[in-house]
């Protein structure tokens, strides 16, 4: 459920529809919020994020079976990230996995929790297994940056070394019981915050009256796309596989059969990568937008899939697939219709960090 309007609109100037949200575009200024958010404390609402509860005894074992990490092991409080993928390998959404005891959290992209719950109750026959969309029951917000856990009171957190590795611990914000989830934003340091919605807008109000800066739908997608975080529509979704799409560190190549894991298995041995998403780098004066064509020596090579909204330390950021043959640290690119349009590859967009084996 999203946070109540009245509370937003204290300091929010203009408002944009986001995943069938009505959400802040920007509360102050851009640059003021992305600082923020990538230096010290922002929080972000982020009620368009789906949320599904799984219960009964089989939930981590047909999730197990179904995704591409391992997810059978999770002791309570322990989570991980896992693709769902198709039969062909191709991928149906990213799952934040987190084993809470009594049930399982299921984090998905914004607007995909009935796909999800329709693949897998497809693949539900006789396992003890219910799965609901619980998006409606508890409010999630998002407290990003590199002092968050300061804020939080979570200095000796435990870290983990592993990049798609999750974990979950209650605490108490301002009297009232919140679930805090830390799932970090590649290198950047990123709690969800899950509670109840009566108890919202004072968890928000608690936390920014400590410090945290109310950061907009505008300045969370300069983040996403500066710390290489694909989104499900522009770079996850049916048209790409999840070593393509650079979540190869949350395939666990061991563990054994789930659907999709021949193909994924063939490409990797055989080298079969035909494109990786790839972080760029434009000019600040370039005009670029997704779609764009990206070139080498005049042959399209790739295309652009997100740029940041605005430039950040005089660099404009954006996110794109490319052919595995070119996507190469530091090689240059032309962008189509632009005669003064350079993108640069900066490096493989890998939020879960590279391969494990």
């Amino acid at each position: 459920m999203a946070l109540q309007e009245s509370l937003l609109q204290t300091d929010a100037k203009i408002f944009i529809e986001r995943h069938g949200f009505q959400l802040p575009s920007v509360y102050s200024n851009f640059p003021h919020e992305y600082l923020a958010a990538t230096t010290q404390v922002g929080i972000h609402d982020a009620s368009y994020m789906g949320r599904l509860k799984a219960t009964g005894e089989d939930s981590l074992d047909l999730l197990n079976r179904m995704s591409t990490n391992q997810v059978l092991n999770l002791s309570p409080g322990e989570g991980t990230v896992t693709v769902l993928t198709t039969d062909r390998g191709r991928i149906i959404d990213v799952l934040g996995v987190v084993n809470q005891g009594e049930h399982v959290i299921l984090l998905t992209s914004p607007g995909r929790q009935q796909t999800v719950i329709d693949w897998l109750d497809k693949y539900t026959i006789m396992e003890d297994l219910v799965i609901e969309d619980a998006s409606l029951e508890m409010t999630m917000i998002a407290l990003v940056g590199p002092k968050s856990n300061m804020l939080l009171g979570l200095n000796d957190i435990k870290q983990t070394s592993s990049k798609d590795a999750l974990s979950i611990q209650s605490i108490e914000i301002g009297g009232f019981d919140v679930q805090a989830l830390n799932q970090p934003m590649g290198e950047l340091s990123r709690y969800w915050l899950i509670t109840e919605p009566e108890s919202a807008n004072a968890v928000w109000q608690h936390l920014t009256d400590a410090g945290a800066i109310p950061v907009g739908a505008t300045a969370m997608d300069a983040v996403r796309v500066n710390f290489g975080i694909p989104e499900f529509g522009s770079e996850l979704g049916e048209p790409f596989n999840p070593l393509e799409a650079g979540l190869i560190g949350s395939v666990d190549f061991t563990k054994g059969c789930y659907i999709g894991q021949e193909v994924i298995a063939r490409l990797d041995s055989y080298k079969k990568i035909q494109k990786f998403l790839v972080s760029l780098a434009f000019d600040p004066e370039t005009v670029v937008s997704p779609g764009n064509e990206l070139l080498l020596d005049g042959q399209p090579i790739g295309t652009v899939t997100s740029v940041a909204p605005e430039a950040t330390d005089g660099v404009l950021k954006g996110l794109g697939y490319v052919k595995a043959a070119v996507a190469i640290p530091g090689t240059t690119l032309e962008l189509e219709g632009s005669e003064i349009g350079l993108a640069n590859i900066l490096t493989f967009a890998q939020p879960y960090g590279p391969s494990k084996d």
